[in-house]
């Protein structure tokens, strides 16, 4: 995904400023015509992309340290590839909105440390908290692999079983099933966390092994 972004990152903000152009001027005349000035967006679009790789191409083969200039290139890339918000959010204040959010963007790809951050958050959802409702005991699955290296996994499974907890209260349920789905760790190492937070919101969990905390 990251590869095609960088690959066709100036092709989408091409096509993207051109259609915005052309969405504006045709809110401006009652979108006469509107269907053959979005085609044309889109060709010169194409266009201009087609002339800007030949461009730097052209400046690749001339510069010696050409990895370092092939990496900023697709940073940049990446980052315009984003411009097809602009498409959908095209108004005066929504442009500079997204005129910003590329430039957060691009720091964000820029900075190693960020990118390691933005990585953990978009793999912090490790866990999948559900609650099953049957004519018996209503049930508690939670299913994930379990990485010892991420908190904010943790935190996140914390969040979703106190909501659940939250959720089953009101309903005064006697007794609540886990069904516990964890890989990468033994259920006993898990379990006392899980105890806990039903504790604290006063639910009984039934489970075939119970740990004691």
């Amino acid at each position: 995904m990251t590869q095609n972004l960088e690959n066709h990152g100036f092709l989408i903000f091409f096509i993207s400023i051109l259609i915005v152009t052309q969405i504006r001027w045709a809110e401006t005349y009652h979108y006469n015509d509107i269907a053959p000035r979005i085609a044309a967006a889109i060709l010169i679009g194409t266009i201009l992309n087609w002339g800007l790789t030949k461009l730097l191409d052209s400046i690749t083969n001339q510069i010696k340290t050409k990895e370092k200039w092939q990496k900023n290139i697709n940073d940049i890339s990446f980052t315009l590839s984003f411009s097809f918000f602009w498409v959908a959010f095209h108004e005066d204040g929504q442009l500079a909105g997204g005129i910003i959010m590329l430039l957060i963007i691009y720091r964000i790809k820029r900075h190693e440390k960020a990118k390691n951050w933005l990585s953990i958050f978009l793999k912090s959802k490790n866990f999948e908290v559900e609650l099953y409702e049957t004519k018996g005991l209503p049930t508690v699955k939670v299913k994930g692999k379990h990485d010892p290296n991420n908190l904010a996994a943790f935190q996140y499974l914390c969040v979703d079983l106190s909501e659940i907890f939250f959720e089953i209260k009101p309903k005064k349920f006697k007794e609540v099933q886990l069904d516990l789905q964890v890989t990468n760790t033994s259920n006993e190492k898990i379990l006392p966390l899980i105890f806990s937070i039903a504790e604290n919101h006063g639910i009984e969990l039934s489970y075939p092994s119970k740990v004691t905390t």
